[in-house]
């Protein structure tokens, strides 16, 4: 089944696009990487396909109907610079921000609720830190619970911006494992990523833009210099470091 498609997709800022014309179809299932340089619109494309940046043009669907009326299957782990760490609220409160689709408008959270809260602190080795405010918070602890806040929503498609950026190697490689992980129950997770050195193996396919989509793909077959070049326009050192890859 398709998870997300794009039809002819256009969103400016201050009346410059920040992507343009872009339209593909992305099946369930798989973990893709979104590169680009920046200023691309990698972040755009995702928060146009979640609806928190308006269309100039384009169909935007999930799984087979309108995005903003699919959001109960979708979670987003955005920057970490989007969300205020000064704000009075701990770890396991977070957390169960991720449940909030599941409770009525005038209800409490339910035993089960709080039990899959527990639950994804724990996947994340943060149960120790559940009444912490998260201004205490180091950068790869403040991802481990963006982490557990979506997969305590118990979602079908995920959306990743930059998640790790700003973490040390053993956050990043438990955050992938929990990825990978949702793979295997047929979830569909869209990472945006800068970490060109990383991208054979993590993803097994490549959306590459640059304002306009330059290739998507399986990864084998789309991240080529060639490719690379067009989506970065030629920087060399870019071109250098995927040339080396090839040869690895």
């Amino acid at each position: 089944m398709t998870a997300v498609s794009i039809k002819n997709l256009t969103v400016t800022y201050h009346k410059k696009p920040a992507v343009k014309g872009i339209s593909l179809d992305i099946d369930e299932g798989a973990i893709i990487g979104i590169v680009g340089p920046n200023g691309a619109g990698k972040s755009t494309l995702i928060k146009a396909i979640l609806g928190l940046l308006p269309a100039d043009t384009g169909e935007l669907k999930i799984f087979g109907i309108k995005n903003t009326d699919s959001l109960k299957r979708v979670s987003y782990i955005p920057q970490k610079e989007q969300f205020d760490w000064d704000f009075p609220i701990d770890v396991s409160e977070v957390v169960m921000m991720g449940r909030y689709p599941h409770i009525s408008f005038f209800g409490r959270p339910s035993g089960r609720d709080y039990e899959i809260v527990n639950s994804m602190l724990d996947k994340v080795e943060m149960k120790n830190y559940a009444h912490t405010q998260i201004r205490n918070l180091s950068g790869g602890q403040q991802q481990r619970i963006f982490v557990a806040r979506a997969l305590a929503q118990e979602s079908d498609l995920y959306f990743l911006d930059e998640p790790f950026v700003g973490v040390d190697a053993k956050t990043e490689t438990a955050v992938f494992n929990l990825i990978k992980e949702l793979k295997s129950q047929n979830k569909t997770i869209l990472i945006v990523h800068h970490d060109l050195g990383k991208v054979r193996e993590y993803f097994d396919k490549l959306i590459l833009i640059n304002q306009t989509l330059i290739a998507y793909g399986n990864t084998d077959d789309v991240f080529t210099p060639e490719i690379i070049q067009k989506t970065y326009g030629g920087r060399l050192t870019i071109l250098q470091k995927v040339e080396q890859l090839m040869k690895d």
